[in-house]
């Protein structure tokens, strides 16, 4: 059944784009409040509800990079007929309605809102485990049911804009994902990430990197409950041409989010480059790392044959919460990345490169000095914007 929640979850994206019904959280929210009354759950559930109940949770459930959890494995035994009866559909859905109204609901602040709800990756699974338990034949044949007229014509008229912005079905998130299933860190491909809206090159800089803000706290906001691990950002070409590019580029993205933070950090004005020194944004410190079309097919911060620039954004909760960077695990997973790499041939070293900001960017030779990219940072004459992107690129 974990198996089927996978690839039925593959299935319910290709199928919304195949039949112009993909969704975000305000469409899903309106097709559930009108499911919601009509299940019956007194009784079998089929015909459309079981097919749009069906949709939507998968659906959902993509769109939160839900994994199956082992819940999945045990829900068809007999002795857990009962808990997974449909009598519990209503509670579930009333939670997961909840936590999708929150994510809705999500605007910048000075801190990350908190809510006490049920995560989307806890309730789809449950959700899914009633219908494994007592569907098993629709499981089967969902992608059939789904194309019914009738299943259509209710999804159809809650679809979202589709040049509007949803983290998952944006090309940044697409095409990124490509590049983590090449990528030879050890730890990337189990994990669940988001990607910025596409850059809008008629868009001024600071537009474009205000529309990538509200993304990142709307991420931030849903990492932490979602177990999430990174957002992915993604600019011109011309902005990585080289590593002096790429480390102004790298600068001005920086300066410009600093200068929109909603928590108003000063970070940029301390100590960057020394060893304890973070960046921090939306009131959390986070790291950060650049790729460019600068480097090589064999260098590690090579974007594997996508012709953009590529920002990586992790909050330090996210790295802190990975089961392989605590209790004493991180050195050790740490040399099993740089091993990996190494193995390949994309070597890097981070001797003498122990600040955090010296990571960020990678110099083009393993052992060259680090790129003291915040020697960049433009000057902020009081009241005076900080200079354009194009001017250094």
């Amino acid at each position: 059944m974990m198996k089927v929640f996978v690839l039925g979850r593959r299935e319910s994206a290709a199928f919304a784009q195949r039949q112009h019904c993909e969704l975000d959280d305000a469409g899903t929210l309106k097709i559930l409040a009108e499911l919601r009354p009509i299940l019956n759950t007194s009784g079998p559930l089929d015909g459309v509800p079981l097919a749009v109940l069906s949709f939507l949770i998968l659906l959902t459930a993509q769109r939160y990079n839900v994994q199956a959890d082992r819940l999945l494995k045990t829900c068809r035994d007999l002795e857990y007929l009962d808990e997974h009866g449909l009598d519990g559909l209503p509670k579930l859905l009333d939670k997961l309605m909840a936590t999708l109204w929150f994510y809705a609901g999500i605007e910048q602040g000075p801190q990350l809102p908190e809510q006490d709800g049920e995560s989307v990756q806890d309730l789809t699974n449950a959700l899914f485990a009633v219908l494994a338990v007592h569907t098993p034949a629709h499981l089967m044949k969902m992608a059939e049911d789904w194309a019914q007229p009738e299943v259509l014509a209710q999804l159809q008229p809650f679809a979202r804009d589709p040049d509007g912005y949803e983290p998952v079905f944006s090309p940044t998130h697409i095409e990124f994902m490509t590049s983590i299933e090449k990528t030879h860190c050890i730890f990337a491909p189990s994990g669940k990430y988001w990607g910025a809206d596409d850059w809008v090159r008629t868009d001024s800089w600071e537009a474009n990197i205000r529309r990538f803000a509200d993304g990142l706290f709307r991420f931030m906001a849903v990492a932490k409950r979602e177990k999430f691990k990174g957002f992915a950002v993604r600019l011109p070409p011309e902005l990585s041409a080289s590593v002096p590019v790429l480390s102004r580029t790298t600068a001005l993205l920086l300066d410009e989010l600093n200068r929109i933070d909603p928590a108003h950090s000063t970070c940029l004005q301390n100590e960057v480059g020394t060893v304890g020194w973070k960046f921090e944004w939306a009131g959390e410190p986070m790291f950060f790392t650049a790729f460019g079309t600068c480097y090589p097919p064999d260098h590690p911060r090579y974007p594997y044959g996508f012709d953009h620039t590529y920002f990586f954004f992790q909050p330090d909760f996210v790295l802190r919460a990975h089961p392989s960077l605590i209790n004493g695990k991180e050195e050790g997973s740490r040399a099993r990345i740089l091993a990996s790499f190494n193995k390949q041939g994309m070597s890097y070293d981070n001797e003498g490169k122990e600040a955090e900001a010296e990571r960020y960017i990678r110099p083009m030779e393993a052992n060259d000095p680090p790129v003291h990219w915040w020697l960049d940072l433009p000057v902020r004459p009081s009241g005076q914007p900080a200079e354009m992107a194009e001017s250094h690129a």
